[in-house]
């Protein structure tokens, strides 16, 4: 058994939490294609309830061909959530903001058994344990063992199959083990190598690259009291991994906190929260017309470094059901400079995914 220091243990933490209300199991990756293309894909399984059981299952994910400046993206949940949503989730968010047109529509659909577009009825999710198996429809992930983070990440829409082998190339990294940030347990496996297959257009091309995984857990109302977060993932030339969360609360007179974690060649974590987090460019359009910060600079003083992500296509807005309406999830590029023990300054190059949520329709 991989003993995992202070509250996070694997196997037993692999799996779903059944005292958790919010539960998610998160994986990205960018790839080089066997005919030469570039892609970016990103999945996120959801399972929800505020009850032991039954609990509900919601999955998003998105594949961009990059080559073709051309972004995918998809949105489930089962009849479970649905049922969650329309008893008990949106009155409760009603009840707050009563003047709120979109969610009220969402509501009324709900009650009469449909989905408002573009979600689709997830037809059938499980999560199983001992080994871990993240079943939702066609999609999913498969752990051969609890004790480590390698897995299967299988998806499916109507325009193209992946099926991607994740292999850690580092030691599991402890998050937030307790959940102080926002009540959520987080431990990450922040570079995998990842291989496997692309079937798009009746054509198979194999693909190669890294990726990222997460698990976060716990009990959390945020998004319903109206919080947000900016997360970036990002994936360092050098070897090393940045995990930045800044926290946006409702009250807009609270300062947001933000909080960065350096994961070393060796698997070691630096964590600072002296973060300047400064909005360099944003972007509107798509679903819900908000305005999404998409491009930054970043000074992370205590390590040195200054920072500027970039998107590598502005349009990678996800509908989300429910009233957040969406969200701003795509895949970026990194570069900067970071000084060095002999005075001088390092470039930084990198990738990665920012993930921008709780931006208000305009």
């Amino acid at each position: 058994m991989n003993r995992l220091p202070a509250s996070i243990s694997l196997p037993q933490d692999a799996s779903g939490h059944s005292l958790s209300n919010a539960e998610w199991w998160y994986a990205y990756a960018l790839l080089s294609g066997s005919q030469g293309h570039r892609y970016a894909v990103m999945a996120s399984f959801f399972r929800v309830g505020e009850l032991v059981a039954p609990k509900g299952h919601y999955m998003i994910h998105s594949l961009v061909q990059l080559d073709r400046e051309r972004f995918d993206c998809a949105s489930l949940l089962d009849r479970m959530l649905a049922y969650q949503m329309a008893s008990l989730y949106l009155p409760v968010y009603l009840m707050k903001n009563p003047l709120d047109s979109h969610t009220w529509g969402q509501y009324k659909q709900l009650l009469t058994a449909s989905l408002p577009e573009p979600h689709q009825l997830l037809p059938g999710a499980s999560v199983q344990a001992r080994p871990t198996h993240v079943i939702y429809g066609d999609c999913g992930m498969a752990f051969a063992d609890d004790s480590s983070p390698s897995f299967q990440l299988k998806l499916t829409s109507g325009n193209h199959r992946l099926r991607l082998n994740f292999e850690p190339m580092k030691p599991v990294s402890l998050i937030d083990e307790k959940g102080k940030i926002n009540g959520l347990r987080y431990y990450s496996s922040t570079r995998n190598v990842v291989t496997g297959e692309l079937h798009k257009e009746g054509r198979m091309e194999s693909v190669q690259g890294e990726g990222w995984f997460d698990h976060q857990w716990g009990r959390n109302y945020g998004l319903l009291q109206g919080e947000g977060w900016d997360w970036f993932g990002l994936q360092l030339r050098s070897g090393q991994e940045l995990l930045i969360s800044r926290l946006r609360y409702a009250n807009a007179k609270s300062e947001p906190y933000s909080i960065a974690k350096l994961i070393r060649q060796d698997g070691s974590i630096a964590t600072t929260e002296k973060v300047e987090l400064k909005p360099v460019r944003t972007w509107s359009g798509g679903w819900a017309k908000a305005e999404y910060p998409v491009e930054w600079s970043i000074r992370l003083p205590e390590f040195g470094m200054s920072l500027s992500v970039t998107p590598l296509l502005d349009h990678q807005e996800m509908p989300i059901i429910g009233p957040l309406q969406a969200i701003w999830e795509g895949v970026c590029s990194v570069s900067g400079t970071a000084d060095t023990l002999a005075g001088d300054a390092e470039a930084i190059e990198g990738y990665g995914f920012l993930e921008l949520v709780g931006y208000p329709q305009k």
